[in-house]
């Protein structure tokens, strides 16, 4: 299985990076804080979803709410894809799983279990060998036993054998179980006894059962044969109440009846003689009609004439005002046409103004602009001399760093070789492998000494030099962006005046059209001024037409015709009116009107009168047959009741034995539960008697388990197998080394703790001698932690064929550099993939492909080599 590619998406600095991993040694390469190690920490998340940045919200970058991790493995013919999602606050997106474009599972937890048996890959013993973060080179060498002792869960198998662990805690929970059988066994035997007692009583509760209810089916039988009979009376008596309400209602009503009749008869005696008298009314409304009429004709005859002679003189002076309105209509299209060409003058001068206005203004503002030019002092060649200084400077300041840091390393080289030749309790140099006695030891202290304090002074100057330069290069900046900043006023002066100088040529241009607006202004100001008077006559007597005076005229005619129409039928009315009384008319007709409402009342009462003998006649019909109707319904009021209270009776002593039968059956019924509770606990003890013998077999089956768990057997079986896998697979891969070490044992404690170096692992030169670890070089030190953590993945994975250090050179010296280097090109044969994240440019020469990272702003960006 190898990394082919990983995606991030607002990954902690990494706001959308693509790194694809294409050779055999792949190096990131970038300064410090430039987001290279958030790649490892995606790789690791992506796998695992492990934290290593306190909670996992930490890794989704600052002002985004999401973060997005894809990685892409492949393993054979399979390819593996990854998807991590992280999201701020309660918001969640699911983990997806997916092996050649096909879904696997999701869920955060699923998608790390499946990974894991797809794969064969333990997280604990990953992140224990070939995840190696920075400064944890060696440190497998120092905590081998914590680390072995934790991958092979040694520590777990003693808590479960413990004295006081659980499979003990379990065997003394089981023995105590058993002291209680007995218990149980007199507890039985009391039950069994009260069940025996309850069943004989079940049995005479449903006997007595038994005869209540051959009690309750009798007078059941009793009572339904009453009611039946009594039921058959209720109706029987319903219809004789309902026939007598009837009957009653009707008496009464054909009471009523009979005086509103006689009453009725009484009012309606005159009728005749209203009737003749109201026969006049029709006439006299006539001779009235036809006096209103000549009254009102002789009223319209007078408008009319008036109407006539007003119109006539209206006419005349319409005529008048409309001669007068025909003189002054050419003045009027005169004025009017001039006002139209006044107002589109108007238009062009306030434009013209404006043009004016502008033009000055813009002229002010193009000769300031020009004197602000002149003014400023701004030269191209001094600002390109500038910025040759800064660059020529930068690269001198990034030389002496590169010198101090070397500087640095070699007093931390000369300080850990004065340190270890003083501590050294061996007869060997750690430096040269020769003798090491007294004399030897303090020339190696006095020319490491030496060597550090011409460092340190190598150092001061440096730093001195540093700083001059530091100081140089701030005030060249300053200079360049006081430069920049003239620069940029000189060319914004400059295209303003430009664009002043274009929109003032177009200004100029388009008020030429004006010409002498000025003038002819004037001149149709003044000949409208003449016009006026004419114009506001001329629009006094607008109102004046030819139409409105023909209309006139033709009123008038009308009015004539009119005239004469009214006249003609005043002289047939004229003979039918002459010497009537009006007011004599109208009370006479008043009076008859009263009497006619009179008639209509009492022609209304006769109608209802002659209404009330029909329904007489048909309650005398009605009242006959309700009565026969009594007679033949025999009904006995005293029979009625006493069906009721025999009902009654009855009722009230079967509700009796009903309840005396309720009461027995739940009695019965909390017998049974109490029976059904008894035979379940009979049966529960019975079941736990029969754990007896279980129990038995499983304490003695525990007090093996836990022997075969002890030191002497299954801890031990896991120890020499692993040990022995282990050292095969750490010889086979020290021998790809150019190391002088030909092989290595080591001891592993089936007890955690700390342990020295030289306790547990032991190497054999190519010259058969037998060193501990101490007695190593680093760079002997730093090639047995890499190919012990490759043995151990080796030993315990399926399926480690890739390789992640983090930043390995830190702390090293030159020479221990180019040692990694050369072991990094040899690890090539032992796994197939590996991943280096480093700032030191010289690991390129163990690369294969290079990936670049570097920081711009807040962001990482990723390119690979020959993209720059």
């Amino acid at each position: 299985m190898k990394i082919d590619k990983i995606e991030l998406e607002n990954f902690i600095s990494h706001e959308k990076s693509t790194v694809q991993f294409k050779g055999e040694v792949n190096v990131i390469l970038g300064p410090n804080g430039a987001g290279k190690s958030s790649i490892i920490d995606g790789i690791v998340f992506a796998m695992f979803r492990e934290k290593s940045r306190g909670v996992l919200e930490n890794f989704i970058k600052r002002g985004a709410s999401r973060s997005k991790v894809s990685l892409t493995l492949s393993r054979g013919n399979d390819v593996i894809i990854i998807k991590r999602n992280l999201s701020r606050g309660s918001g969640s997106i699911e983990d997806h799983l997916l092996v050649n474009n096909k879904p696997i599972t999701y869920g955060a937890e699923n998608v790390t279990s499946e990974l894991e048996k797809y794969l064969g890959i333990d997280k604990d013993i990953a992140l224990s060998t070939i995840i190696v973060r920075q400064g944890e080179l060696d440190k497998i060498l120092d905590e081998f036993q914590n680390t072995i002792g934790g991958i092979l869960k040694l520590e777990a198998i003693d808590k479960l054998i413990d004295s006081k662990g659980p499979i003990a805690n379990l065997i003394k929970q089981l023995e105590s179980k058993l002291e209680g059988f007995n218990v149980l066994k007199s507890q039985y035997n009391q039950i069994r006894d009260r069940l025996k007692e309850k069943q004989d009583k079940v049995k005479e509760l449903e006997n007595y059962i038994s005869s209540l209810s051959n009690e309750i089916a009798n007078l059941e039988s009793s009572l339904g044969q009453v009611n039946k009979e009594l039921d058959e009376y209720e109706i029987k008596r319903e219809n004789y109440i309902k026939i007598k309400t009837s009957l009653d209602e009707k008496n009464k009503s054909f009471e009523e009846i009979e005086r509103e009749i006689k009453r009725l008869e009484n009012e309606t005696r005159n009728i005749s003689e209203l009737e003749k008298e109201v026969e006049q009314l029709e006439k006299l409304r006539e001779l009235k009609n036809n006096l209103d009429r000549y009254l009102l004709l002789k009223d319209n005859y007078d408008s009319v004439s008036k109407s006539i002679n007003d119109l006539q003189v209206e006419i005349d002076e319409y005529e008048k005002s409309l001669r007068k309105k025909r003189e002054l209509e050419p003045f009027y299209i005169k004025y009017t046409q001039l006002y139209s060409e006044k107002k589109r003058i108007d238009e062009e001068y306030n434009r013209y103004i404006q043009l004016k206005s502008k033009i000055a203004s813009k002229e002010q503002t193009l000769e300031k602009y020009k004197n602000d030019l002149a003014n400023i002092q701004f030269n191209e060649k001094n600002l390109e001399e500038v910025e040759k200084n800064i660059k020529e400077f930068e690269n001198q300041k990034s030389e002496l760093d590169r010198k101090l840091g070397q500087i640095q390393n070699g007093i931390k080289e000369a300080d850990e070789i004065i340190k270890n030749i003083t501590q050294v309790k061996s007869d060997r140099c750690p430096i040269c492998g020769r003798p090491l006695d007294d004399e030897h030891r303090q020339r190696v202290i006095s020319e490491y000494t030496e060597k550090r304090d011409s460092l340190v002074k190598e150092k001061e100057r440096t730093e001195e030099n540093l700083r001059e330069l530091t100081n140089k290069l701030n005030k060249l900046r300053l200079e360049q962006k006081r430069i920049m900043s003239e620069k940029g006023k000189f060319d914004k002066i400059k295209m303003q005046i430009e664009e002043l100088e274009d929109e003032l040529s177009k200004l100029k241009q388009e008020i030429s059209k004006y010409g002498n607006i000025e003038d002819r202004r004037n001149e149709v100001n003044n000949e409208l001024e003449k016009l006026k008077d004419y114009y506001d006559n001329y629009l006094k007597l607008s109102k004046y037409d030819e139409s409105s005076l023909s209309d006139k005229k033709r009123r008038i005619e009308e009015l004539l015709n009119k005239k004469k129409q009214i006249e003609g039928e005043l002289r047939k009315l004229e003979n039918e009116v002459k010497g009537l009384n009006k007011f004599e008319i109208e009370r006479r007709i008043e009076e008859l009107e009263k009497k006619k409402k009179s008639l209509d009342d009492l022609r209304r009462k006769r109608a209802i009168l002659e209404e009330d003998l029909k329904k007489k006649e048909n309650l005398e019909k009605e009242i006959e047959k309700l009565k026969q109707k009594l007679e033949e319904i025999s009904f006995d009021e005293d029979y009625y009741q006493e069906l009721k209270k025999k009902v009654e009776n009855l009722d009230k002593f079967l509700d009796e034995r009903r309840n005396m039968k309720s009461k027995i059956e739940g009695e019965l019924s909390s017998l049974k539960k109490e029976i059904e509770d008894m035979n379940t606990q009979m049966v529960q003890i019975e079941s736990k008697l029969g754990e007896e013998t279980k129990i038995t077999n499983a304490i003695s089956k525990l007090t093996r388990i836990r022997e075969a768990l002890g030191e002497k057997r299954l801890q031990s079986y896991i120890i020499m197998a692993t040990k022995q896998v282990i050292e095969n697979n750490l010889n086979d891969i020290i021998s790809k080394f150019d190391l002088s070490i030909k092989n290595a044992e080591i001891e592993i404690s089936p007890k955690r703790g700390k342990s020295n170096r030289g306790d547990y692992i032991i190497v054999y030169t190519n010259s058969g001698d037998q060193l501990p670890v101490t007695s190593l070089s680093g760079g002997e030190k730093m090639a047995l932690a890499l190919g012990l953590r490759l043995a151990i993945a080796r030993s315990l994975m399926s399926d480690a064929n890739f390789f992640i250090l983090d930043e390995p050179t830190v702390h090293l010296d030159e020479d221990r550099r180019n040692y990694l280097i050369e072991i990094i090109k040899n690890l090539k044969e032992v796994v197939p993939q590996i991943i280096v994240v480093t700032h030191d440019r010289e690991i390129e020469n163990a690369a294969d492909y290079v990936i670049n990272v570097e920081k711009k702003g807040n962001k990482s960006v990723v390119s690979e080599a020959n993209d720059n």
